[in-house]
C-alpha cells in the first residue's frame, strides 16, 4: 500500500486534464461565439434583402402605375421573412421561412424606416434593422444571460447622372459595325427585359455616352457592357404615349393598311403638301424624281401614307422646322439615294395645322421631326444606304424597329436649344451611322433611369 501511495504514475495525465479544463471552456465559448457569427450573417442577409426590396417598392410606387400595390413596409418585411426573420405574429408573408413560433428564449425584430436623408445626404432611403435575441449558455460565465445580434442595411433609390435621349420601348438597342455615338450629356435606355436588351457586335464603334441602362441585360463587347446599368427595377416612361391614343381616334383601332385616316390624297403630285384646315390631305405614295429639290414650309405638318420614296439626286429639305406624320403602314424608302433633311419645329403646330383628333396633343409635336404612327405589325424603318440623311429633333416610332445604317446623321439636339429624343420599339446603329447630341442641354422629356443600391 505504501508503494502505491508513493507511485507517480498518471500524475502528468491528471495535471494535463486540470490544465485543459480552462482551454476546453474557451474553445466551447468560441464555438458559441461562432454560432452568433452565423446568426449575424443570416440577420445581415435578411436586412440587406429587406432594405433593397423596400427601396424597389418605393421606386415602383413613385413611378405609378405600380403593379404591386403593397406598402414599402410590407415588401421589406416580406423579404426579411423570406430570409427567416419576422416580428412575433408577423410570419404570414408569401414565401415566408419563419416558423409559427421560435424556440424558447429566442425572439426576433424587424424594423423598417423610410428616410429622406442618410449620412447628411438628401435622397430616398429605406433602412432595415433586423435583430435576434437569444439565451447565452457558456457565455453566462461572462455575466451574460441573453445576447442580441443586430444587423442594419440601408438602400437608396438613385438616378443615373444623365437622362436618356434614346429609348427602345419593347426591343433592344444594338450597335454593329463602326457607328459613332457622341452623346456625352444624355444616355440610352432599353425597356426590353431580355438578356441582350443592349448588345454590341464587334468593337469598332466610337462610344461617348452619358449613361447606358436597361431593365434587361447587356451582351457583346465587355468594354462597353461594363459601364451599363442592367436589370433595373423600373422601365423608363414614354413621354409621347398620349399621341398614340389621339392617332387611334383619328384612324380607328384597326385601319386598313396603308391607312389614309379619312384624308384625301394631296395634289399636285409633284410637291409635298402640308396639312391645313383648307386642304386636309395626306401625301400618299409620294416619289421624288432625280432632279427634285423640294423645300418644305416652316412649321408645316406633312402627313405621309403609303411609301415615300427618295430617289438618287433628289432632295427634301425641311430644315426650317417641320413634322412628318407617317400614318399607319406608311414608310420611307431611302435606298435609292438622295438627301433628306428634317428638323423638328421650335414651337408646337397651330390647331389649323392638325386634324381635330390631334389638336389636344399639339404640344407633343414641338421639336417632333418624325412621328411613325403605331400599328401591328409595323413595317421596319431603315434610314441609310447611299442616302444623305440628317434628322434633328424628336423621332417617335412606338411600334417600329428603326435602323440607321450606311452614313446617316441623327442629331437630336433640336432647334432653339431644345433637346430631342429618339424613341422606337427597337433601335439599331449599324455601319457608320452617327448619333450626335452636340449642343443638347442635359435635360430631355425622358426621366432619368432609376435604380436601387445598397449604401450600408
Amino acid at each position: 500500500m505504501r508503494s502505491l501511495l508513493r507511485s507517480r504514475r498518471g500524475a502528468a495525465a491528471f495535471a494535463t486534464v486540470i490544465a485543459l479544463m480552462p482551454l476546453i471552456g474557451v474553445v466551447a465559448l468560441g464555438g458559441e461565439a461562432g454560432s452568433w457569427y452565423v446568426t449575424k450573417q443570416h440577420a445581415q442577409n435578411a436586412a440587406d434583402a429587406a432594405a433593397v426590396s423596400g427601396a424597389m417598392q418605393q421606386l415602383c410606387l413613385s413611378n405609378a402605375p405600380c403593379a404591386v400595390t403593397q406598402t414599402v413596409d410590407y415588401r421589406a418585411k416580406q423579404a426579411a421573412a423570406a430570409n427567416a426573420f419576422c416580428n412575433a405574429g408577423g410570419t404570414a408573408y408569401p414565401g415566408s421561412q419563419c416558423g409559427a413560433s421560435l424556440p424558447a428564449g429566442i425572439s426576433q425584430s424587424v424594423q423598417i424606416a423610410s428616410l429622406t436623408s442618410w449620412n447628411g445626404a438628401a435622397g430616398t432611403y429605406v433602412q432595415a434593422t433586423v435583430s435576434q435575441q437569444q439565451p447565452a449558455y457558456l457565455a453566462q460565465v461572462l455575466g451574460l444571460t441573453t445576447v442580441t445580434i443586430p444587423a442594419t442595411a440601408v438602400a437608396s433609390v438613385k438616378s443615373v447622372l444623365f437622362p436618356p435621349c434614346v429609348l427602345s420601348l419593347t426591343g433592344s438597342i444594338s450597335f454593329q459595325g463602326s457607328p459613332n455615338i457622341n452623346a456625352p450629356n444624355c444616355g440610352m435606355a432599353s425597356n426590353d427585359p431580355a438578356k441582350d436588351a443592349i448588345n454590341f457586335t464587334g468593337g469598332g464603334m466610337s462610344m461617348n455616352l452619358g449613361s447606358l441602362s436597361t431593365v434587361g441585360g447587356c451582351t457583346g463587347a465587355a468594354s462597353f457592357c461594363s459601364s451599363a446599368l442592367t436589370y433595373l427595377p423600373a422601365p423608363t416612361k414614354n413621354p409621347f404615349a398620349d399621341l398614340d391614343g389621339a392617332l387611334t381616334t383619328l384612324c380607328g383601332a384597326s385601319p386598313s393598311l396603308p391607312a389614309k385616316c379619312g384624308l384625301a390624297k394631296c395634289t399636285p403630285a409633284t410637291a409635298l403638301t402640308p396639312y391645313t384646315a383648307a386642304k386636309p390631305c395626306t401625301n400618299d405614295g409620294f416619289k421624288t424624281k432625280g432632279t427634285d429639290a423640294l423645300t418644305l414650309a416652316a412649321g408645316g405638318v406633312y402627313f405621309i401614307s403609303g411609301t415615300l420614296t427618295l430617289t438618287g439626286g433628289s432632295s427634301i429639305n425641311g430644315s426650317a422646322g417641320v413634322t412628318f406624320i407617317l400614318l399607319p403602314g406608311a414608310t420611307i424608302d431611302t435606298k435609292g439615294g438622295g438627301t433628306l433633311t428634317l428638323a423638328g419645329p421650335a414651337t408646337a403646330p397651330s390647331n389649323s395645322s392638325l386634324p381635330a383628333a390631334l389638336q389636344s396633343s399639339a404640344g407633343l409635336f414641338q421639336y417632333m421631326a418624325m412621328y411613325v404612327a403605331p400599328v401591328t405589325p409595323a413595317p421596319p424603318m431603315t434610314f441609310g444606304g447611299n442616302s444623305n440623311i440628317t434628322l434633328t429633333g424628336n423621332i417617335y416610332a412606338p411600334t417600329a424597329d428603326v435602323t440607321f445604317q450606311g452614313n446617316p446623321t441623327i442629331a437630336v439636339g433640336g432647334t432653339a436649344g431644345g433637346c430631342g429624343q429618339l424613341i422606337a420599339a427597337s433601335i439599331s446603329f449599324n455601319g457608320n451611322a452617327t448619333f450626335d447630341t452636340t449642343g443638347c442641354p442635359s435635360q430631355t422629356k425622358l426621366p432619368k433611369s432609376q435604380y436601387v443600391q445598397l449604401v450600408q
